[in-house]
């Protein structure tokens, strides 16, 4: 009963953006063919996005985050992992967040949101272009 209290005080988009989110773009990846490394590599990543859920205690901190830390962590899976699967994780879970109408039905959270997913697809294409960071998978 307190869980539910505690959710009931809060936005929900402040836990929907794991659950309904992240976790949803992840089980759409295919990651059969990482290493065993890559695959401790993406692990790493989705647990630091993951433990950040605890300090967000209004939606203003969700979209600091994803701002800032979520970016950076975006800019190290690219250098770390194959791009194109680390653009799907990002990218597919900032859609999926589009998609709830706790962002589609506020403008500013909207906005945040769509920024957030241009700028990921503008440093995925400064790096696939570059050559930076790990080989291009096929």
């Amino acid at each position: 009963m307190a869980a539910s209290s505690v959710q009931l005080k809060c936005d929900p988009l402040l836990y929907k953006f794991i659950r309904a989110c992240l976790n949803r773009a992840y089980a759409m990846l295919d990651d059969s063919q990482l290493s065993a490394e890559e695959r401790y590599s993406l692990e790493t990543i989705l647990q630091r996005i993951r433990s950040m859920e605890e300090s967000w205690r209004s939606v203003d901190d969700l979209l600091s985050f994803l701002r800032g830390e979520f970016l950076s962590i975006y800019e190290d899976g690219l250098k770390r992992l194959p791009k194109e699967l680390v653009r799907d994780l990002f990218v597919r879970t900032i859609e999926l967040c589009l998609d709830l109408p706790e962002v589609s039905s506020k403008d500013s959270v909207r906005k945040v949101f769509e920024e957030v997913k241009l700028a990921l697809l503008r440093k995925y294409e400064e790096l696939k272009d570059s050559g930076a960071g790990e080989p291009k998978r096929t």
